[in-house]
């Protein structure tokens, strides 16, 4: 039942961080308030940044991480995988930081980190049990190496050398700027003072 249930909510997980940074959007509306646009124009430049990353990560799984089952082809270790094991992660919390710093409310905030902590804390598991049967020793030693979501300054060393495909990155996330432009014109429209 658990692996249903952590199957089902790795194929929606994005879903969740979506209708917490919506909902906050028409609970602001609702409530009424703006945002300064300094904060668009810094939030705007904080995704934008956090989105370049999100590319360069894809790059080192040839544009194959917005996928709705686990696996994976092969054990990726450097790149921004050398520093972290979740770079994709992470953007996502970085990313929502800068939406909330949009949206201009404290709420914003607790629903987003309330949806990123219940999704993740069940993702994450789930992917790591998945690459520790296909990949073994070589995951357990990265695993053991390389830090979950908060990168380290040293690279790890073990890992193999995956040649990065910028171009499949590119077009693996290209619905994220899709996404995040509508969000942001939202957010934009209803609190830019």
């Amino acid at each position: 039942m658990a692996n249903r249930f952590q199957a089902f909510l790795f194929r929606t997980r994005g879903i969740y961080l979506f209708v917490s940074l919506i909902g906050s959007m028409a609970l602001k509306g609702y409530l009424g308030g703006t945002t300064p646009r300094l904060f668009f124009v810094v939030g705007i430049f904080w995704v934008s940044l956090v989105q370049a990353f999100r590319v360069y990560a894809a790059a080192y799984l040839w544009g194959r991480q917005a996928v709705t089952t686990v696996g994976a082809d092969f054990l990726c270790t450097n790149g921004p995988y050398a520093h972290l094991r979740n770079p994709f992660y992470l953007g996502n919390f970085l990313i929502g930081i800068g939406i909330c710093l949009m949206i201009n409310v404290w709420y914003a905030y607790v629903l987003f980190g309330a949806s990123y902590a219940f999704v993740y804390s069940v993702v994450i598991p789930y992917e790591e049990q998945f690459l520790e049967e296909k990949f073994g020793k070589a995951y357990a030693d990265y695993k053991a190496a390389t830090p979950r979501l908060i990168p380290r300054l040293t690279a790890y060393r073990g890992g193999g050398n995956v040649i990065p495909d910028y171009r499949a990155g590119i077009l693996g996330e290209l619905h994220v700027p899709i996404f995040l432009i509508i969000v942001i014109s939202i957010a934009y429209a209803l609190f830019a003072r």
